[in-house]
């Protein structure tokens, strides 16, 4: 149990100075401390350990405690406990509380009177539902308040004070507003600048940077007063607030946009969302919430998820809805928790409406100015082939919206489309098509479209007719190589056992070295997966031929230029190692074969079990794990499971 304390708390806080106050046992105090922390535990019984404080102890003198995690037994002794421990030891950054089942609304008020506030990175969405309104949860972490918003309230606007910190409120209402934020974090990529427009007192852009790895979070706000509030209290390296609307915002800068309770304020809400679309890049996210059906105060809009699909289809692509329901609510009174995605053509009755659109990368038709936010600081340092977007695709803004594993259209049929098209319209022989072709290949394969796989066969060849590994395009060499591994693939699933090895084995003839030792994954796999068609066979030797190539291919990419896989060491590329890592994983899994194919005669299926197919490539098997989770998540929230072959 401590160690899941401690994941939590490094999750919010990191390894830091720690003090466990009102602990009972050196338990958690020996976790933090193996995790890297500066801890110190302070109980009521003394504990045979060095890091334990007792009755008349007190801390080393150093510098002042990062985290302070304070079990309590009573909410009704939680101001005592709590400002016995804060005298004593000071004040930390941000106050832990360990209460699980006590009443929440007593101790956080208590805590918001004495200036503290809900941590923005305390409520990930996928917790919201889990809240209660009485009682306070596992763990809730709470920050301190900046000193100068003691005096601001006094100072702000009619329009300022009636807005609401939500991370100054307890209950379901505020739970709702912040977990609308947490979702959003979600589909902020690495590097991303994010807008969040109206931002009011600046809490959802604080939660925003808090539960993502954007690289800057503008709030932009009309009022004065509430930009003042924001950048008092939560403005801090990337997170910046300025006065105005979005005509202050240059063309095509910003690679998210999160809109949370605005568009229902906006007289011309249609001009919003053209604006919205100006300032996004050609592959950039809109995140927006509405009101589903009810009207307040200040509403010029009553929305539907009709007339908010169609207005926003007129500039992007919908490609995720969201249903959100809190205790309490305007329309539904008597509704529980609940934030899950719902399909975009369902008939659903709710309080909140979530929309997660793109703009189209059909719009970013040039490589000019692309940059990948995430990656171009590494490709500047060293020029790998595997992250420069901009010299080998037609139009690199393609990559994040098509190609890109978690960061692209997450809507199935609407990937598939867009990969279709590009497959139709793009140049035959360009990096372009061939990611397109690859995306659509696996889509058709994860979702076994028996009907249309010839006609990804058709698409594979055709591509790989048309293009060269004398190229001097390394991308659409990557694409070559891969197409080839899916065509074997594909092949296995039409039960075309010869041609999909003739497919693997194709594989191996391509020249992954002009790419990146990464690309092998596809080489080893192929090998791989040919000497298991050889097992099937009843050809052993010839199987155990193709598993050591396997190997061979494996410790070549090991000894490869490491310049094509993790780039500078002073600005590496994040994902090379993980990669490298798979190869050597898929690797590992042709030398179990080799090692154990004695066993293949005397009893296969415990040869099988020592090569251990399931976990063939750990960042493969995580990806398939992951889509086996979602697809759960799917059936249980009614999403839909859609067929491509209106795609093609």
């Amino acid at each position: 149990m401590s160690k899941h304390i401690v994941a939590r708390l490094l999750q919010v806080c990191g390894p830091c100075r720690m003090l466990h106050a009102g602990a009972q046992s050196a338990a958690l105090l020996e976790d933090l401390l193996l995790a890297g922390c500066d801890a110190y535990a302070f109980g009521p019984s003394l504990q045979p350990h060095p890091r334990w404080i007792g009755a008349s102890g007190a801390l080393p003198a150093g510098a002042p405690l990062d985290a302070m995690l304070v079990d309590i037994s009573s909410a009704d002794d939680a101001p005592v406990q709590l400002r016995y421990f804060l005298e004593r030891f000071g004040t930390p950054k941000v106050l832990v509380i360990r209460a699980q089942g006590l009443d929440r609304k007593t101790i956080e008020n208590q805590l918001f009177e004495t200036l503290w506030r809900r941590h923005p990175g305390d409520l990930p969405a996928s917790e919201y539902e889990g809240l209660s309104e009485e009682a306070l949860g596992e763990l809730s972490f709470y920050e301190r308040v900046s000193f100068y918003e003691r005096t601001l309230e006094a100072g702000l606007s009619a329009e300022c004070y009636a807005q609401v910190d939500m991370l100054r409120e307890s209950g379901g209402r505020a739970d709702a507003h912040i977990a609308r934020y947490s979702l959003a974090a979600q589909f902020v990529r690495p590097g991303d600048t994010v807008l969040d427009c109206a931002s009011g007192l600046g809490y959802g852009t604080a939660i925003l940077a808090a539960l993502s790895s954007g690289a800057a979070f503008i709030g932009v706000a009309p009022d004065e007063a509430s930009v003042e509030y924001a950048r008092t209290n939560y403005g801090r390296d990337g997170v910046s607030f300025r006065t105005g609307n979005l005509k202050s915002i240059r063309d095509s800068s910003i690679d998210v946009i999160v809109s949370m309770d605005t568009l229902e304020h906006v007289p011309d809400w249609k001009a919003a969302l053209k604006e919205f679309h100006r300032v996004l890049k050609p592959d950039g996210r809109l995140v927006a919430s509405v009101p589903d059906r009810w009207t307040n105060a200040g509403h010029f809009q009553v929305f539907d998820w009709s007339k908010l699909e169609n207005g926003l289809n007129q500039h992007f692509f919908v490609e995720m809805r969201y249903a959100q329901t809190a205790p309490g609510g305007f329309r539904l009174t008597d509704a529980s928790r609940s934030l899950r995605p719902v399909q975009l053509d369902a008939v659903i009755d709710t309080e909140w409406l979530i929309a997660v659109a793109c703009k189209s990368p059909l719009e970013g038709q040039g490589r000019g100015d692309f940059k990948h936010p995430g990656f171009q600081a590494s490709f500047e340092k060293s020029g790998a082939a595997i992250v420069d977007f901009a010299h080998t695709y037609d139009n690199p803004y393609l990559y994040r919206t098509m190609v890109q594993m978690g960061e692209r259209i997450r809507h199935d049929l609407k990937l598939a489309t867009l990969a279709h098209w590009v497959i139709m319209n793009a140049r035959s022989d360009s990096a372009d098509r061939g990611a397109a072709i690859c995306v659509f290949g696996y889509q058709v394969l994860e979702k076994r479209e028996i009907k249309i796989a010839a006609k990804v066969l058709e698409f594979i060849t055709d591509y790989i007719g048309v293009t060269s590994d004398e190229r001097k395009n390394p991308h659409v060499l990557r694409w070559r190589l891969s197409l080839s591994f899916l065509a074997g693939r594909v092949c296995e699933l039409m039960g075309d056992r010869d041609h999909a090895a003739n497919w693997y084995h194709a594989v191996t003839d391509c020249k992954w070295r002009d790419f990146s030792p990464l690309l092998a994954t596809k080489t080893v796999a192929a090998c791989f997966f040919e000497g298991r068609i050889r097992l099937a066979d009843g050809s052993i030797e010839q199987a155990k031929s193709c598993f050591a190539q396997g190997l061979a291919e494996a410790l070549a990419a090991v000894k490869g230029d490491l310049n094509d896989v993790v780039g500078n060491p002073e600005q590496p590329i994040p994902f090379g190692l993980t990669e490298l890592a798979e190869v050597i994983d898929m690797g590992s899994q042709c030398a179990n074969a080799i090692a154990h194919s004695p066993l293949w005669k005397r009893d296969p299926g415990l040869f099988w079990k020592h090569v251990d197919i399931k976990r063939f490539g750990l960042a493969s098997w995580a990806i398939e794990l992951e889509q086996e989770n979602q697809s759960l998540r799917n059936r249980l929230s009614g999403q839909a499971v859609y067929s491509l072959s209106g795609a093609s």
